[in-house]
Formats: structure tokens, sequence, C-alpha cells
């Protein structure tokens, strides 16, 4: 559900102006005055006056900052309404959305916090990427991966009989988790997936890898690692927040995409994570043919038999972000490639 953001609830003066006023820190007083009151709507305001009148180069950057602040002073749940406030009137900020509530859910958990309860205060709130946030800041807290501590953290953040759902945030949040944690090194981090014991748990952890190598490859894009963090380079090379040691996005070695290939990495990995890759393979192929839903259509005309199907479901999942959730086009963005698939892009757009 998005919240009504109501320019009511501000000085008509500051919102008319904020296009063209210099920007405004706002201060701790400010915003712990807001938090008190539980205003959110005050505190996107504040955000807004002071991100929105910036470049759009390093707007973004702005609002990740603004959002993190709010965030690492255990007011999670503050900061996700504050944001969900924000993109009611403003879509380019419910586009970005996703990578916003990462950055929320990674500055949210600091060393020594109880990591099931800064879990449970995140929302479903643009996909979810509180949740993922946050297991990620956890897993790296220390620069190595516990095999048995990653494997019984969702057990006792989210027992698969209890809340499935919570459950699958959870082992979706390993895989963007392990990718982050290994510096984005795609074929290990699946092998990470690996040590769950349950077919449907790997199963989703394998999409959070996926997504994160999508999301993180974009150009521009530092939601898991730069512009998460308090930067400050430590003696390993790493980068340190908090007590965390945290990956060098600078150093990745592995090809997260390959401008020859529309359908890479899922060209590349073993069969067994294949599904699990064309689920989130549709923005990658987009990216590569400019939102051309025509070409990439034909993209995954190229796919297995065995997999097409889910190449269409990604290609509808995001005519449904890129429309932001506008039916009429998202139809339309359906209507190519194999007729015989079209239904599966729908099912992606549902």
């Amino acid at each position: 559900m998005r919240l009504a953001f109501s320019l009511l609830a501000v000085p008509l003066l500051l919102t008319l102006s904020v296009g063209c006023a210099r920007p405004q820190v706002a201060t701790p007083s400010q915003i712990d005055a807001a938090v008190a009151r539980k205003d959110t709507v005050t505190l996107a305001h504040l955000a807004l006056r002071e991100c929105g009148p910036k470049a759009e180069s390093v707007r973004q950057t702005c609002y990740e900052d603004f959002f993190g602040r709010l965030a690492d002073s255990n007011r999670v749940h503050i900061a996700l309404g504050a944001l969900a406030a924000l993109a009611a009137d403003h879509p380019e900020i419910e586009m970005e959305g996703h990578s916003f509530t990462h950055v929320i859910g990674i500055r949210a958990w600091q060393p020594g916090a109880d990591v099931a309860t800064i879990f449970r205060g995140c929302t479903g709130l643009f996909q979810s990427g509180c949740y993922h946030g946050v297991i990620q800041a956890y897993l790296i807290q220390d620069g190595n991966i516990d095999s048995a501590r990653a494997v019984g953290l969702c057990d006792v953040i989210a027992p698969g009989s209890t809340d499935r759902w919570l459950r699958f945030q959870c082992v979706h949040g390993l895989g963007h988790g392990f990718e982050m944690a290994w510096n984005w090194e795609l074929p290990r981090a699946l092998t990470g997936c690996d040590w769950l014991h349950d077919n449907w748990d790997r199963a989703s952890c394998y999409g959070g890898v996926f997504m994160e190598n999508a999301v993180a490859s974009m150009p521009g894009d530092h939601h898991t690692a730069t512009h998460a963090m308090k930067e400050s380079e430590g003696d390993t090379g790493n980068m340190a927040m908090g007590g965390m040691i945290m990956p060098d996005p600078h150093k990745i070695t592995f090809k997260m995409r390959d401008s020859s290939d529309a359908l890479y990495p899922c060209s590349i990995v073993g069969d067994k994570y294949q599904r699990a890759c064309y689920e989130l393979q549709g923005g990658l192929i987009l990216a590569q043919t400019h939102s051309d839903f025509a070409k990439a259509a034909l993209e995954c005309d190229k796919v297995t038999v065995a997999v097409r199907s889910e190449c269409y479901l990604s290609l509808g999942t995001n005519a449904s972000g890129m429309t932001l959730r506008d039916t009429p086009k998202a139809i339309a963005d359906c209507l190519h490639g194999d007729p015989g698939y079209q239904p599966f892009c729908f099912e992606g757009v549902v």
C-alpha cells in the first residue's frame, strides 16, 4: 500500500521553492522531533528539501545517505515509512525504491545488535529490499562467512513452519549476502546457497544471488557497498562500516554482465541454477536492448524450452516495475515474441 504524501502537511512556501532553493541539510533536532511524532511525511519533506535540489548525478546518493542516517539509529520502520511517503508523490523515487530499501537494511544492522529483531523491523516495501540488506550486513560483519552461522540464520529468524513468506526474505537475502561478502563473485555465491539443506531454500537463495548480480551491475548503482557505508579504508584493502568489513566494489573480478550476450550469466551457469537465473534475467536483457521489449522477447526465444517460460516471466516482472504498475502499458510490453510464451510475461506482471 502506498502512503499518502499530503503537501498540506508541510509549509507551502518550502514546498514550492524546493526546486530552486539551495539544499538544506536536516539537523539532528529536526529529525529527532519528527521521529518522536512518528511524522514520516515531515521526514519525507526534509529528505526532499535536502536532496531534491541537488544535481541528478548525486541526488540518489544524497537520498541513500538521508534514509541511511535514519536507519542506523534503530529507526528502520520510520525510515521505510518516510521513503514510502516520499515515493508516493515522486515516481523517480519509487523507481529506485528497491535500492533505497537495501541501503536502509544494510545500515539498520550494526555488530552486536540482535539480527532477528532488526530483520523483523523491516517491511515488504519495494520488493522487500530492507530484509535483504539486513542479511547482507550481518553476513559480512567480520569479512568472513561462517557456513554454520549462515545455514542456521534463517532457522532463528524465520523457522520454515511458522512464516513461509518471512523465511523466503531471509534465504533470498542470504543470496544477496553471499554475493556481497564474496565481492560479487557469482559462481562462489551460488555454492554458498548450496550449503542450505532444503531445495526450496536453495532455489530462493539462488534468486538472491542473481538479483544482486543484476542490480549491482547496473551502471552507477552501488546500493550494496559504496553509498551504503560510511567509507573508510581498512588495512585489508576492504572497507569498514561500523566495525564490519565490507568488500571493495572496485576489486570485482567476476564479469557481472557481457555486452555481447544478453543471456549472460545464465548462459554460463550450471543446469541446476538455470531456472532461478532466468527468473531474474529480464532486467539484464532489457538493459541490453535499451528497454525494447520486442527485442528482449527475441532474446528469450533463444533460451532452451526448459526455462524459456522463466525468461518471459522475468520480462513481465520488469514490465510491471518499469511502467510503475500501469496495466495497459505492461500488457503492451508483453505482446511480443512467441505467442505461446506471452502468458508467462502476463504472469510476471501480476
